[in-house]
């Protein structure tokens, strides 16, 4: 009676409690491997979880302070701008004032009357006590008398150090020069302007000349002027009790602020930008050694299976014939050493090829590149591949021209090609199809290789080309391998600095397209 046993069969001599035993040992060994790998991934899913949380809260954390920062260096800003526009205000109407005494001063013509104005003010250096005099004119002519013969500047009357006494000076002086000469707003504005843009201030502006609390006497507002969003200073009281006032306004002084904090926005914009990408950056690490984990695990899993049936298949065979006497039974013994070569074989196959990958990984791996024909070389693989194939197989071989050369290394290119038709020939239905042409172009030697095999997923074509990485089928691996394949066959094409590209779709074949360039 004839057992299946994995892919092979053998004439059962032995109790059949042996065979279940070595499937239990095998599923045992699995199992326990699935358990750890699901608490592994618990605490892994666990572990990612927790650092994506703490990263996001803490890249939010810098764009509130960030802001919570920029926020309070506008509103100082904005108190920085609203004291110079007070203090050149305050400074335009003290110029203002100085102009039109110099003017009354040097003033002669026949229109104006000729006396004099007289306003005399002292402070006592004891008691700091303040007198002022009621101005009285005079017809001869017109002379100006403020505080000494040397001090003419009145504006430094009202200096912030200065007492309420000098401020009330101002005042007075203020008062009796505006009923001999009034003040134009005009001039005030214009004064203003200019030490607004001395200071970097480039606002439109204007100025109210009021009395009381809304009685408007003037204003520098113009009709075409828009005053949407203001900026006022304080009201300057300019006579003795603050009765008649001026007040400037700056229109749109955000834009003021934003332009005195220019730097420090476009410091504050880098900051965030560099912050967002290196987030970005550091999730899409995370999430990629995430998935490349996984994919090892599913690497080890595949693996283990992979190499734990040859294993077990010999250890069993090997029983048998220990346990049982096969020296009449030739033609059993032949099938059982023919089993334990087969698996042994397939089990060397699988080692070299992990080790391959391992030294492929090598810098300083070198290729020994030789011209040579390609047809040869695949006419071997494809007969290798008849011999072996469990299904049936057919080629076709075109050569354009027939005698088509490639430089490259003729070990590896071998593996490459062989690579590739064993996958089209796994990754197929019940038969296959595989068309193989290679052309010289102008950019170099071109191999296409299209099956018509199950196909790749759009969606998937990207990844098939990474190491260890399968197209996922859940957790049906029905499909040997490692996924080592194609990560090897990218990896030295690109050696040959050449490339290598995919056309496919699912359950139509595909197409894989190879181009090496031509020795210089």
């Amino acid at each position: 009676m004839i057992y299946p046993f994995g892919q092979y069969k053998y004439r059962q001599t032995t109790p059949t409690f042996m065979l279940p035993l070595c499937n239990l040992l095998l599923f045992s060994v699995t199992t326990g491997m699935n358990g750890d790998k699901s608490i592994y991934l618990c605490n892994m899913k666990l572990q990612m979880r927790l650092i994506l949380i703490f990263v996001s809260l803490s890249v939010l954390g810098i764009f509130f302070f960030q802001g919570y920062w920029l926020w309070n260096s506008y509103n100082i800003e904005k108190q920085q701008i609203g004291r110079i526009i007070n203090e050149t205000l305050q400074q335009a109407i003290n110029e203002d004032l100085t102009n039109r005494m110099e003017k009354m001063k040097n003033d002669t013509t026949a229109g104006a009357p000729h006396g004099e104005v007289e306003f005399n003010f002292s402070m006592d250096s004891t008691s700091h006590a303040a007198s002022q005099q009621t101005p009285r004119r005079y017809y001869s002519r017109t002379r100006l008398q403020l505080f000494n013969e040397s001090d003419s500047s009145v504006f430094q009357a009202y200096k912030p150090e200065n007492t309420p006494m000098m401020r009330m000076a101002f005042k007075g002086i203020w008062q009796a020069i505006n009923g001999l000469s009034p003040v134009d707003i005009e001039k005030v504005d214009s004064l203003w302007s200019t030490l607004l843009k001395a200071e970097g201030i480039h606002n439109a502006h204007f100025i109210d000349f009021t009395l009381g609390k809304d009685t408007l006497l003037a204003s520098s507002l113009s009709d075409d002027q828009n005053p949407g969003n203001l900026l006022p200073t304080q009201k300057i009281g300019v006579n003795t009790d603050d009765s008649i006032a001026m007040r400037g306004f700056i229109i749109a002084p955000e834009e003021t602020v934003i332009k005195q904090m220019g730097p420090l926005f476009l410091a504050s914009f880098l900051l965030i930008i560099i912050t967002t990408a290196c987030y970005i950056y550091l999730i899409r690490t995370i999430l990629r050694q995430k998935t490349i984990a996984q994919i090892k695990n599913d690497f080890v899993n595949n693996m283990t299976h992979e190499l734990k049936t040859p294993i077990t298949i010999t250890y069993s065979a090997i029983d048998a014939m220990q346990t049982f006497n096969f020296v009449e039974q030739k033609e059993t013994r032949e099938e059982y050493f023919t089993l334990c070569r087969q698996q042994l074989k397939h089990l060397s196959g699988l080692v070299e090829k992990i080790l391959s990958m391992a030294v492929d990984e090598r810098k300083n791996f070198r290729l020994l590149k030789e011209t040579f024909r390609i047809k040869p070389v695949i006419e071997s693989l494809t007969l290798q591949f008849k011999l072996k194939a469990e299904k049936p197989v057919s080629f076709e071989i075109t050569c354009e021209p027939e005698d088509v050369t490639v430089y490259a290394d003729k070990l590896h290119f071998t593996n490459v090609i062989s690579n590739m038709l064993d996958n089209s020939i796994k990754y197929s239905g019940k038969s296959v199809y595989i068309s193989i042409r290679a052309v010289r172009t102008e950019k170099g030697i071109q191999i296409d290789l299209a099956d018509n095999g199950i196909g790749i997923p759009s969606s998937q074509s990207g990844r098939i080309f990474e190491r260890f990485y399968r197209v996922p089928k859940g957790n049906i691996h029905d499909v040997k391998g490692f996924g080592l394949g194609l990560s090897y066959v990218k990896d030295i094409i690109e050696r040959h600095n050449g490339s290598i590209s995919v056309e496919s779709r699912e359950k139509e074949g595909s197409t894989f397209t190879i181009l090496i360039p031509e020795k210089k």
